[in-house]
């Protein structure tokens, strides 16, 4: 492994939020919602024409009878939210099922960005899906990998099989896309990152990215 880098997980590029929503089969669009300090006071201010105590530019959908609020509450931050207008349990397992769903539709999104400047490079390559985990293997014996291990509040990337610093180009989207660009990266080197690059295949790829 040439490094592991661990950072706090952010809703922080549009673009990969509507294609979240695309790849659950959900129409998205943008609107301005607004925050009540309860659901009565919504029902009943909102229809005076109140518009709450904030209001925020948000990416909207809904699934199931739920709408799911993607709020942009600072630059390159949305909050994720998930509402109900009868018999709504934040806690209920259906709610956190879709907000696990959504949440990794958005991390396959990185995922696909990375696949995608490999097939640019005619790299042959495979995303192997496991619980809360991608691991994409790549190469022409499938013989590097970039593993993203995802949970509620954080990312953990590991890069494998490449030696020299090409290792952190590969891993720019990913960090783009599921980070803030403000947020503290903590990377553990390893011996390879400081080796020079002698495989072929890996300084030809290094130019696609």
């Amino acid at each position: 492994m040439s490094h592991c880098t661990k950072f706090d997980f952010t809703y922080s590029d549009e673009g990969a939020i509507v294609k979240a929503f695309d790849k659950l089969g959900i129409k998205c669009s943008t609107e301005m919602v607004c925050e009540f300090n309860s659901n009565a006071s919504k029902m009943l201010l909102g229809n005076l024409g109140y518009l709450g105590n904030k209001q925020f530019r948000a990416i909207t959908g809904s699934l199931n009878g739920y709408n799911i609020f993607l709020c942009k509450v600072s630059e390159d931050k949305y909050d994720f939210f998930i509402e109900r207008h009868r018999n709504f349990d934040s806690e209920s397992p259906e709610v956190k099922e879709l907000a696990k769903r959504f949440k990794r539709a958005y991390v396959e999104v990185a995922v696909d960005g990375v696949v995608k400047k490999l097939d640019k490079a005619n790299m042959p390559s495979e995303v192997v899906a496991e619980e809360d985990k991608f691991v994409i293997n790549f190469g022409p014996t499938l013989e590097y990998s970039l593993s993203i291990i995802y949970n509620e509040n954080s990312i953990t990337e590991e890069v494998s099989g490449i030696k020299g610093e090409f290792c952190t180009r590969l891993t720019e989207d990913i960090e783009n896309i599921l980070s803030h660009p403000t947020a503290e990266l903590s990377t553990e080197w390893k011996q390879e990152y400081n080796m020079m690059i002698e495989d072929q295949n890996i300084q030809v790829l290094s130019l696609s990215f």
